[in-house]
């Protein structure tokens, strides 16, 4: 504890008991007398000597607990904060490689600042106790110009923002599979029963079974850097925000080719490759033509009432279905028609992997999510991996990461829980 604080202390704690005798309403004993006067006298000493600790605390830069009281911050944030400052994005991206959790600093930060699983995004705020710019002192005498080149204090690097996920909304497994290569095994002629008479025999029928295989592809992403860069950028979380942007640039494509890949080439076959293209819509959709595209996915098997079907659609499409109201001929209400799709079936959302109109035209996914805990569709992955280089561009004075990612095409397991379906935008 600082001096000044313990002076602080004795200070009150010597006021308020000569304040506690001078309130007694009967005579002082001769001991309370001597208190008193014991006190008086130690109250002359106090004041001068807290003035001198204040005085001698403040040279010496003792300060942490003016800085608190400037900053606003509480021993419980600055704790937070002493974490933040030891934790990096490096250590959650390698355990995250290494398939376990971050220990140490890492995973003690994640916990204070309840970030689950995940990487705390306050991880790449800035220090607040750090002085971001210099105050200004107003003077009445002739002003000293700066210099014409002058310093810039950059804040930390804010994150690229990505869409979320479509796949995992579309109730798309990502399984981890073994080696080798991948198989789904579905029963798709039943078996047959059926009424007999007294006496006759019940005869057999086969069974039948298809199977949907998929073999490795690859997803990479790279990032290089220079030590020049690192040096001379003039922000310290230069390398960290470029490894976190590679790792959600990969996620990224990896959502975006389960979704729309044409399985030409390297190019996984995503979900619009394993659907059938619909025909094109004449008309520009309106109120009713949205609930008729619902209402025909309900085939009392998957979906038994519009509840059990969704839709991702493309922005543009959203921004007609918000803007779609019923006629006057049926009822001039004020509920859109992405309005009545969320209340009364089981929704509508957008992400800007959706593909984009053609000819006024755009697609979508209708699903029936009837038996969710039936697996429909997945896009298997054998795993993951990061690697760093600093062996390669050693002479040049750079370093190499790499994300790569092995996955498979998309396979509807259940492929009438699913429907592409269109849109006519004007």
């Amino acid at each position: 504890m600082l001096r000044s604080t313990k002076l602080t202390i004795e200070l009150s704690k010597a006021r308020e008991r000569i304040n506690a005798l001078l309130d007694k309403t009967e005579a002082l004993t001769d001991e309370e007398r001597t208190e008193r006067d014991g006190l008086a006298a130690r109250l002359q000493e106090l004041e001068p000597e807290l003035r001198a600790a204040l005085a001698s605390e403040a040279a010496e830069g003792i300060g942490e607990r003016t800085e608190d009281v400037v900053h606003g911050l509480d021993a419980e944030v600055r704790e937070r904060l002493d974490l933040r400052k030891r934790a990096t994005l490096t250590g959650y991206v390698t355990a995250h490689l290494a398939g376990r959790s971050p220990t140490g600093a890492e995973a003690e930060y994640r916990a204070a600042e309840d970030a689950g699983d995940g990487i705390p995004v306050a991880l790449f705020d800035p220090d607040p106790r750090t002085p971001t710019t210099a105050a200004a002192e107003a003077r009445v005498d002739a002003v000293t110009p700066a210099p014409s080149t002058v310093g810039t204090n950059l804040m930390n690097v804010r994150p690229m923002v990505f869409a979320p996920s479509v796949v995992s909304r579309l109730m798309v497994d990502m399984p981890r599979v073994p080696t080798g290569t991948y198989g789904e095994v579905r029963l798709t002629t039943a078996l047959t029963a059926g009424p007999k008479a007294a006496g006759a025999a019940a005869e057999a029928t086969a069974a039948g079974f298809t199977v949907e295989t998929t073999t490795v592809k690859r997803v990479s992403a790279r990032m290089a850097i220079r030590a020049e860069d690192i040096a001379s950028v003039g922000f310290g979380n230069f390398e960290a925000s470029l490894r976190q942007n590679l790792s959600m640039a990969l996620s990224a494509e990896l959502d975006d080719q389960a979704l729309n890949g044409d399985g030409s080439g390297d190019n996984l076959a995503g979900i619009f490759q394993a659907l059938t293209d619909p025909t094109d819509p004449t008309t520009k959709a309106d109120f009713d033509s949205v609930i008729a595209s619902y209402a025909d996915m309900i085939d009392g098997l998957w979906a038994l009432g519009m509840p059990d079907v969704r839709a991702v659609v493309g922005p543009a499409t959203l921004q007609l279905l918000e803007q779609t109201f019923q006629t006057a001929t049926s009822y001039a209400g004020e509920t859109s028609v992405a309005a009545y799709l969320r209340a009364r079936a089981g929704g509508v959302w957008t992400n800007s992997r959706m593909p984009a109109a053609v000819s006024n035209v755009q697609q979508a996914i209708a699903m029936r999510a009837g038996f969710p805990a039936l697996r429909k569709a997945v896009c298997p992955h054998w795993g993951r991996m990061g690697i760093e280089d600093v062996y390669t561009g050693s002479a040049k004075a750079e370093r190499y990461l790499s994300f790569h990612v092995l996955l498979g095409d998309v396979i509807l397991v259940q492929p009438d829980a699913y429907k592409q379906i269109a849109f006519k935008l004007a």
